[in-house]
């Protein structure tokens, strides 16, 4: 009898021993409160958030200062790479097909994707072109060709804060409150940049406020900040400089106050460094314009540090840049 208990004691303590097992087993599949599976809740993995495929590095970090962790940003241009020239690989086009909204620029910058994203207009895909706001008088253009470095002019790229906004609240309407808000804080963000960066060039004197760079891609910073500028070949880094070019460049600089000549992150500095040569001009520093900097890497005083591949930290590196170089 004793011994019979015992046998069916072993066996409750056998089952209850497996119970356990499959328990803990069940649990490590993934069996976990539904809250924690909500990735809406908790945003985890990335999982839940909108997919954003974004083009350049302007866009991609405007975009995720609206959407912040509502939004998972896939940008298919890093740092140094030429918007005028880039060709979709087989991973942007991935990209782009995967992404609930697609945010890009527009008047021709990404010239090589137009069609696929006219393309993808009228489709379900929130398509947003994120300069479409901005007033066509305040547009500047190089015959009949758009000028497209609206970013240059701080108040410009205000305009395309509103857009994002609007695209990512017509893609996400649950969050459309966040995103107006984020929108607000930035715009007043950008306000204060402007005004620095005019107190800042005001540093200089108007004869100093002159530009000698690589290709016409501060049209609009020039307007806004009261700069003259001059550059080797036109506002699209296709266009080629001949000799002609070359020689006009070389006499400004020689007959200039300022003999001093800015390279250009993602432009091949070699032609510029030969004109600065025969001019015998100065290199003044390196400037960012189609592209922002390497995110992370930081700049400037202590207490006001800046991270160059942000937008902020692109504008306030390109004027300390050149307003330190032409107070020489």
């Amino acid at each position: 009898m004793f011994v019979s208990e015992v046998n069916s004691w072993k066996m409750i303590i056998s089952k209850i021993q497996i119970l356990t097992c499959a328990i803990a087993i069940v649990a490590s599949l993934g069996c976990v409160p539904a809250e924690k599976k909500n990735s809406k809740d908790d945003g985890s993995n990335g999982e839940g958030k909108l997919k954003v495929t974004t083009t350049t590095t302007m866009i991609t970090d405007l975009v995720k200062q609206v959407g912040g962790d509502k939004v998972e940003v896939s940008g298919l241009m890093g740092p140094g790479v030429d918007p005028h020239l880039h060709q979709a690989t087989d991973e942007d086009v991935t990209k782009l097909k995967e992404a609930d909204a697609i945010f890009w620029h527009g008047l021709h910058l990404e010239a090589q994707f137009e069609k696929m994203f006219k393309d993808f207009e009228g489709t379900e895909k929130h398509v947003v072109r994120v300069t479409r706001s901005i007033p066509a008088n305040k547009l500047l253009t190089d015959g009949d060709a758009p000028d497209p470095h609206v970013w240059f002019d701080v108040l410009l790229w205000k305009h395309c804060v509103d857009e994002v906004v609007k695209g990512l609240s017509g893609a996400d309407s649950e969050n459309a409150d966040t995103y107006k808000a984020n929108g607000e804080n930035i715009k007043s963000s950008l306000t204060m940049l402007h005004e620095w960066a005019l107190a800042r060039t005001q540093e200089l004197p108007k004869e100093r406020r002159v530009l000698f760079t690589s290709h016409d891609a501060f049209e609009y910073f020039r307007r806004a900040y009261d700069f003259e500028v001059e550059a080797v070949i036109g506002i699209s880094t296709e266009d080629t400089a001949d000799n002609k070019d070359v020689t006009a460049m070389v006499d400004k600089l020689k007959n200039s106050p300022v003999k001093v000549v800015f390279t250009e992150s993602g432009v091949n500095a070699k032609g510029l460094k030969q004109i600065q040569k025969d001019a015998g001009a100065s290199i003044g520093g390196e400037i960012f314009s189609d592209a922002m900097g390497q995110p992370g890497k930081m700049e400037g005083p202590e207490g006001a540090k800046y991270d160059v591949g942000t937008y902020e930290g692109m504008i306030r590196h390109n004027i300390n840049t050149i307003v330190d170089a032409l107070k020489k």
